[in-house]
C-alpha cells in the first residue's frame, strides 16, 4: 500500500501525463468508471490553469492567438505545475519558457510582452500606499539623510523590445497598425500600481540606474554613490523631484540620534 506521500507523487503524475492508466490499481470501480471521472478532474485542473493565465498575459494571447496559446499554455502547465495555492502566483516562469519553447522562441517580442504582463499582475497583487511629498523629504535637519521607501507595487524592467509600446497597441484606443513599424529596440520602463490602475513610466539609462539602486538599499546615500560610479553625470535635483511627482515614495525615515 502507498504511503500519502507515494500516492499524492503518483496522482500528481498522472494529472500532468496524457494517460492515466497507472492509476487504474489504485482506484476501486464503483457506480462510474473511475478512471472517466479522474479525466473530468484533470480536464477541469488543466482548463482552470489555463483560464488563469489568459487572465494574467492577455496581450500575450493576442499576439499568439488563442488556440496556440492554449496549446502552449498546456504545455507549461505540464512541465511547471503549480508549487503554491495561490494562483494569482501562477505564471511567473511562462515568459522563459515562451522564450524557449519552439514554436515561439523564433518570436521574442512576446516573451518580453510577457514579461511585462507578469509584472503587472505582480503590482496589481500588492499594496498601494499613500504617497509622500517632496515637502517632508525636505523637512529636517540638512545634516541628516533620510531613507526612502518605494511603493511596495514598484516593478522595473528591461527588455529588448519594446515591450510597453507593444502592449499600449492593444489597449482600448490603441494603434494596432504601428506595431508593423516596430523593431528591435530596448525599453526602461517603471511601473506600478496607482489604486485600481498601473501606471507606468519609461526611464532613460541613469533615472532607471537611481530608482533600482533607490528600490534595492533604500539609503539615499549609497542610492546616490552606487548610481554615481556609473552615470556620473545624475542630476540628483531632477531624479529625486521625479520619484515624488510620481508618487512612488511610501515612506520618509530619518535616522535616530
Amino acid at each position: 500500500m502507498l504511503s500519502d506521500l507515494s500516492l499524492q507523487t503518483v496522482v500528481a503524475q498522472a494529472i500532468l501525463s496524457d494517460s492515466a492508466v497507472d492509476l487504474a490499481p489504485l482506484m476501486r470501480r464503483g457506480s462510474f468508471d473511475p478512471l472517466l471521472r479522474f479525466n473530468v478532474y484533470r480536464n477541469n485542473m488543466m482548463a482552470s490553469l489555463t483560464a488563469t493565465l489568459i487572465a494574467v498575459f492577455p496581450v500575450t494571447l493576442q499576439l499568439l492567438g488563442e488556440p496556440y496559446f492554449r496549446y502552449v499554455a498546456g504545455a507549461f502547465i505540464r512541465s511547471s505545475p503549480p508549487t503554491e495555492p495561490r494562483l494569482v502566483r501562477y505564471g511567473g516562469t511562462f515568459p522563459r519558457f515562451l522564450a524557449a519553447f519552439e514554436g515561439t522562441r523564433s518570436m521574442p517580442f512576446v516573451a518580453e510582452t510577457a514579461r511585462l504582463e507578469w509584472r503587472i499582475a505582480q503590482a496589481f497583487d500588492a499594496p498601494a500606499l499613500p504617497a509622500c511629498g517632496l515637502a517632508e523629504f525636505c523637512d529636517g535637519r540638512a545634516e541628516d539623510i533620510p531613507n526612502l521607501w518605494l511603493q511596495p507595487s514598484l516593478r522595473l524592467l528591461v527588455t529588448r523590445w519594446p515591450a510597453l509600446e507593444i502592449w499600449s497597441a492593444h489597449q482600448a484606443n490603441g494603434d494596432l497598425a504601428a506595431l508593423g513599424r516596430i523593431g528591435r529596440r530596448s525599453e526602461r520602463v517603471a511601473l506600478w500600481r496607482d489604486r485600481d490602475d498601473i501606471r507606468f513610466l519609461r526611464l532613460d539609462a541613469v533615472q532607471f540606474r537611481f530608482l533600482h539602486s533607490l528600490r534595492a538599499h533604500r539609503d539615499m546615500e549609497a542610492a546616490v554613490s552606487r548610481t554615481l560610479v556609473r552615470a556620473p553625470h545624475l542630476d540628483l535635483a531632477s531624479a529625486l523631484g521625479g520619484v515624488f511627482d510620481a508618487g512612488l515614495v511610501a515612506g520618509v525615515r530619518r535616522p535616530t540620534h
